[in-house]
């Protein structure tokens, strides 16, 4: 029984190493229970153990049907921040800023209800409108980053009620059991808008990381 635990706690180990360094990141689906089982070489109850043992830690959400996604990161031992193309760190980065002894503050520039046209409605074909929110992300009071959200308005109609500025965006989105199962990102390198620039403290011709991602709760 003890080398049983001491197994399934040494694949836990060896799974929040992966999310640490990146090669798990929010919304990624881990491998199946029989895949691991043959990779570790170990019977898949002790996967199973240590899936359950993860999930009740809140680092890993199980969706019947669907598979195990990753939804929390641990916390690295180190103070190092790294702003990556990831949508895991982004997604984790205000915690991991707090975690670390920094200070994370937002700022809610703006916040509107628009209609959904365009290349918008093309993302969310079934609401006619969508709440818009452009905040600012701030370590220890120096601008970081900007963030524009776009949100359907038909799924979260009382998302203008909620303090975007004290509060997380994906915590609102569990209230209505819409958390992010699943995340796509796309990186580019681009030349910010001169609003952004401005909000950023940031010369207009210096180029910055520009992330754009598409989150997906289990109904897709």
């Amino acid at each position: 029984m003890i080398e049983y635990d001491a197994i399934y706690v040494q694949l836990m180990k060896s799974l929040k190493e992966k999310m640490i360094h990146g090669e798990y990141r929010i919304g990624d689906k881990l491998d199946s229970e029989r895949v691991m089982a043959a990779q570790y070489g170990i019977n898949r109850m002790t996967v199973r153990n240590a899936l359950k043992a993860l999930e009740e830690e809140g680092y890993v959400k199980a969706y019947r049907g669907r598979g195990t996604f990753v939804a929390r990161i641990p916390e690295e031992p180190s103070r190092k921040i790294e702003i990556g193309a990831d949508s895991g760190a982004v997604i984790s980065l205000s915690r991991g800023i707090r975690q670390r002894g920094y200070r994370s503050s937002r700022d809610v520039i703006s916040f509107e209800k628009c209609p959904a046209e365009g290349e918008i409605k093309e993302m969310f074909p079934y609401t006619s409108h969508v709440f818009v929110m452009l905040r600012l992300s701030k370590i220890n009071d120096r601008p970081y980053a900007v963030q524009k959200t776009y949100i359907p308005a038909e799924v979260f109609w009382d998302a203008d009620r909620y303090d975007f500025a004290e509060g997380s965006l994906y915590d609102y989105m569990d209230t209505k059991d819409r958390y992010p199962a699943e995340v796509e990102s796309y990186l580019r390198i681009d030349l910010p808008p001169a609003e952004y620039a401005q909000l950023l403290d940031n010369p207009p011709d210096k180029k910055v990381f520009a992330v754009t991602y598409l989150a997906y709760d289990r109904q897709g």
